[in-house]
């Protein structure tokens, strides 16, 4: 079976997190409110008025990412990739590509050369570089979404651990640990946690 969570729940997430960190998105206890920065991307706009078309609380966020409502968020967040040139749609699962089941085809990513330079900068953070603001939500994402082994790290246990540590806001600047702990976290955890709780397909190995 697979579920949404892979890789479709990581961007949910970190459009999410994006949101918050503008202040497009502000977290308000119990609910998410529209925040004072106008979202300008049409991408993270459409994801701010999924998840605040029903009041924005936080209790909705499974029904907000899951289901009809989730599904049409995933696949226009798909299709803006594939419209902006960034991938291309593949009619079957290939080895190296984003696999997208749930849609019954795979995104293959054109960037190759930005994809290679973040997978490097995140296995050195990960091997024990201090990793700036943009490095560490990319492992804060990988950690929750339990992907860092998928980088072939040398040492997958100290490579977990570390990333944990990234993800609990050590081996960060101050300012950097913050917004971690208070946003990140919560936000990255909270939406992989309602995307696990429904299996939506099976697909062929």
């Amino acid at each position: 079976m697979s579920t949404l969570t892979e890789p479709a729940g990581l961007l949910v997430a970190a459009a999410m997190v994006e949101l918050l960190l503008d202040a497009s998105l502000l977290d308000a206890g119990t609910a998410y409110r529209r925040g004072p920065v106008e979202v300008t991307d049409p991408l993270l706009g459409w994801v701010a008025e999924s998840l605040l078309a029903h009041g924005g609380a936080k209790t909705d966020l499974q029904h907000a990412v899951t289901g009809h409502r989730g599904a049409q968020m995933i696949r226009r967040t798909m299709d803006r990739l594939v419209e902006r040139g960034l991938a291309a749609r593949e009619p079957r699962r290939v080895f190296g590509y984003v696999a997208m089941p749930v849609f019954g085809s795979a995104l293959r990513v054109h960037e190759v050369e930005a994809l290679h330079h973040d997978r490097a900068a995140v296995r050195a953070s990960l091997e024990g570089e201090e990793p700036d603001e943009a490095v560490a939500m990319l492992i804060v994402l990988l950690h929750h979404g339990r992907r860092v082994r998928e980088l072939s790290p040398a040492d997958p246990t100290l490579a977990a651990r570390r990333a944990r540590a990234i993800s609990d806001g050590r081996h960060v600047t101050l300012g950097v640990a913050q917004d971690i702990r208070r946003l990140i976290s919560p936000t990255v955890g909270a939406v992989l946690a309602a995307l696990t709780a429904t299996t939506v397909i099976g697909s062929e190995r």
